[in-house]
This record gives C-alpha cells, structure tokens and sequence, in this order.
C-alpha cells in the first residue's frame, strides 16, 4: 500500500476532549470533529460515582473509536495519561489490530498547532 493510500489521523485528547485531525484523501490536514466527554455524575456514594465515570470515559472512548476506525495510521497526543488510556482501548478492539497506532505526549495547543503537528508526523514517514 503506498502512503498516499493510507488513510491518517491524529486525536488530542484529555480527559474531557477528543479533537480528531484528518487527512481525508489529500494532504491537506483539517480538524474534522471535537468529542467532549459527558460528566453526568453527581451525589451518590464514591463507588457509584467512581463507576459512573468509568461507564461514561467508555462511552466516550467508543465514540472516539467509531470516529478513528476508516483510518490506517493514527497518532494519538495530549497531557496525562489519556493517550496512553485511549491507546489500550484500542488495542484491545479486533477492529484496530491491522492498523499503526502511535502516542505522543503534548501540551494543549491551539487548532493550527495540532493540525501541524499532525501532519508533520505523517509527512516524515
């Protein structure tokens, strides 16, 4: 498969966003979709709320995933731990196995940032 075949993207995340940056059958980066974690928790004991919050980043992480699944390589990015979280969400889906997943740590940036980061990623491969 030659690299313009493939398709690419870039999600920053953290734990209350996902921006997806995509390649869409060009070079040309843009930012195609924001996905905000819903926090509906609220009252109730530590337990439930603990279990709530991990119900609702699964969602949000499913989300993300059906939005990442037409693409060949993804890098994943942002501060924390979320990338890394992500990162094994995916791999434990059977729909991912063939694809390149990468992580890389960063610091909130501003949209063109992200979008330059993402293609500067994939244009040196």
């Amino acid at each position: 498969m030659k690299h313009k075949d493939k398709q690419f993207a870039g999600i920053w995340i953290d734990g209350h966003q996902g921006i997806i940056i995509t390649n869409n059958d060009s070079d040309d980066y843009t930012l195609a979709e924001k996905i905000t974690l819903t926090d509906s928790q609220s009252g109730g004991s530590e337990h439930a709320i603990n279990n709530g919050k991990k119900t609702e980043q699964l969602k949000y992480f499913k989300q993300l995933s059906q939005h990442l699944l037409p693409f060949d390589e993804i890098l994943i990015f942002g501060p924390g731990q979320a990338q890394e979280q992500l990162q094994h969400h995916l791999k434990e889906d059977a729909q991912f196995n063939n694809k390149k997943i990468s992580i890389d740590s960063a610091e909130r940036l501003s949209d063109p940032q992200m979008i330059a980061k993402v293609r500067d990623f994939f244009q040196g491969r």
